[in-house]
Parts: structure tokens; sequence; C-alpha cells
């Protein structure tokens, strides 16, 4: 099977929507504008994995990190962070941070450090995920991604 890392496109949208659904991660928010800040991963015409970031200003919040149940624990998870790091990169994102309430284990192993929501830029808590749809259970972690910060 040939698995590919790309741009997310408009017409990505409904298979995102269904594999956030079915992997238990918040989606209502989600609409084709924010995939222009989005990796997938692709097998086939399948859509097998996706993450993104909703950029404010020189901070992102890096969200949607999933890959499809059967292929997970094959480096894929690892593969689209580091496509959406660098893209985040690109676009001049200095910060990333994140909500998780399974996974901090993965991200603190790549260099994410944990931090109070509350410490977090006012920008990325007026997020929809952060403000509204992620449990105040959820761990909060960031990094940083350019040489200069």
């Amino acid at each position: 099977m040939k698995y590919a890392i790309r741009s997310a496109l408009p017409d990505d949208l409904p298979s995102v929507l269904v594999l956030l659904k079915e992997c238990g991660l918040p989606f209502e928010d989600l609409s084709a504008g924010h995939l222009q800040h989005f990796q997938v991963l692709t097998s086939g015409e399948s859509l097998v994995g996706c993450v993104g970031i909703e950029d404010r200003e020189t901070d992102a919040l890096l969200r949607s990190l999933v890959v499809s149940d059967s292929l997970r624990g094959n480096g894929w998870g690892l593969q689209l962070l580091r496509a959406i790091e660098d893209h985040a990169e690109s676009i001049g994102i200095s910060t990333l941070y994140l909500l998780t309430t399974t996974a901090a284990p993965f991200f603190e192993e790549l260099g994410y450090r944990r931090i109070e929501r509350a410490g977090a830029p006012a920008a990325i808590q007026a997020t929809n995920q952060f403000s509204l749809l992620c449990p105040a259970s959820s761990t909060c972690l960031f990094k940083s991604i350019s040489p200069s910060h």
C-alpha cells in the first residue's frame, strides 16, 4: 500500500470530519477554511490521517492529529506532526500550543512542554477548540519551533 502526506484540499473536509469523529476528536468547529493549514495522510483514494494548525500571528494551536486505528504504531503520527511543524515554521509560526486528553507523553517525547492552560496566549485561548471543545481536564503543551525563539 502506498501512503503519502500532502496539504489538505477543501474537498478533503468530509473525510477529515469522519476521521475525527470516528477517533473521538473535536470536529464541530472545523470548516473548509481551516484546511489551508492541514496536512493529510492518504492511502490511495482514502484519507487515513490528518493534522492541522489554527494560526494566530506567530503562535498557532496544533489540532486534530489523528491516524486511523489500523495504522497506529507505524510512525505516521510523527511524520504528520513533522509535516505540520514544517508548514507552521514556513508561514512564520514560532510557537505551537495544543490540548490533549490522551497523548501528552507522545508530544513530550518530541519536545513539547506542559504549561497551565492560563499560560497560553489569549489568542490561542480564544479559539473554539481551546475555549469550548476540549475539556478542562486536557493537558496543555507548547513547543517553540523557530530558531529565534
